[in-house]
């Protein structure tokens, strides 16, 4: 499968190519422009590169709004786009399962890949849980037990403030005239992060609740930082379906442990938080796990701090 989709990918690339020459020639931005071209993957990656970069770099995003960032398949566009970027930066390979074919089909030689997690951490601590939170982490569905490797490292900002010289680093080395602004984008983005930390810390610090109830389990590096606990309906993967024992056992601890709302992922099916929600009388909302854009949100400054605020406000409604 992986040498057909391969395939695929080499026969779009040279289709686009023998189209463009048939047209005629609209000249790209980087060609004309001093500025330099970041590729990246997924949509924290694309504001983390847009915030250090400023107005040095065109930066561009592969995985749009509400599209599945495990199990993007990139266009022959996309693939032409890296070929002639300057900079490609990703994630992980836990979440974005299809960059290492991606990069198998890439001809660019002078190609910096920045991978923005590398040396980070993404196993989950084991932590101490009530007993029914630990009947609950025994369940199993089809045989699946939530994973240990949570690639949503984002969702703790200290990750992110910690991992940005990775791209100070490249935009500097592929444009050194650039290196004083890269170096005071960074730290002025890396106080916004300290900020937002600080604002998560304080309102949790004396919460006697800090249980909060996902679909998806996507926060468990948040949960792990500020010492909360996260269950999840499902597990890292939105295509697991629950069984109707897990769902059975939900349920009971939504209503033993008094659990006042069901959070559900922008972009996903909220089905499961909706069954919850009617047999248990819990508010449902949206929890943004940042995987991709979300559609729902505007800002003229970034959208990542603003979903993590919103997130921040939301989950105040469980911790408390």
């Amino acid at each position: 499968m992986k040498r057909f989709w391969k395939l695929f990918l080499s026969v779009s690339v040279i289709l686009l190519f023998v189209t463009a020459c048939s047209e005629e020639a609209t000249p790209s931005t980087h060609s004309d422009s001093d500025q330099l071209h970041v590729v990246t993957s997924i949509f924290p990656m694309y504001e983390i590169v847009k915030e250090v970069a400023g107005d040095r770099a065109d930066v561009s995003l592969m995985v749009g709004a509400n599209e599945d960032a495990h199990h993007y398949e990139p266009s022959a566009q996309a693939v032409a786009s890296v070929n002639e970027a300057d900079i490609f930066v990703y994630g992980s390979e836990n979440m974005e399962f299809w960059v290492s074919s991606l990069l198998d089909v890439v001809e660019n030689d002078v190609l910096e890949i920045v991978e923005f997690s590398k040396g980070l951490d993404l196993e989950l601590e084991e932590s101490d849980h009530s007993e029914a939170l630990e009947d609950l982490e025994d369940l199993e569905e089809h045989g699946h037990k939530h994973d240990d490797v949570d690639p949503h490292f984002w969702l703790n900002p200290l990750n992110i403030k910690d991992q940005l010289p990775l791209i100070v680093n490249a935009l500097t080395a592929a444009d050194p005239e650039g290196e004083k602004d890269y170096t005071e984008n960074a730290e002025k983005f890396s106080q916004s992060l300290t900020d937002l930390d600080q604002a998560y810390t304080e309102t949790f610090l004396d919460a006697k609740q800090r249980t909060f109830v996902v679909q998806h389990q996507a926060f468990g590096h948040l949960a792990d930082h500020y010492d909360l606990d996260q269950v999840a309906v499902g597990g890292l993967s939105t295509e697991i379906e629950i069984s109707p024992r897990a769902l059975s056992k939900i349920i009971d601890f939504v209503n033993e442990q008094s659990i006042p709302v069901i959070y559900y992922q922008s972009g996903d099916q909220s089905a499961t938080a909706e069954a919850i929600a009617k047999e248990t009388g819990t508010e449902i909302t949206v929890l943004y796990d940042l995987e991709s854009k979300p559609a729902d949100l505007e800002s003229e400054e970034n959208l990542y701090l603003e979903a993590m605020i919103k997130n921040l406000e939301e989950l105040k409604k469980a911790i408390r």
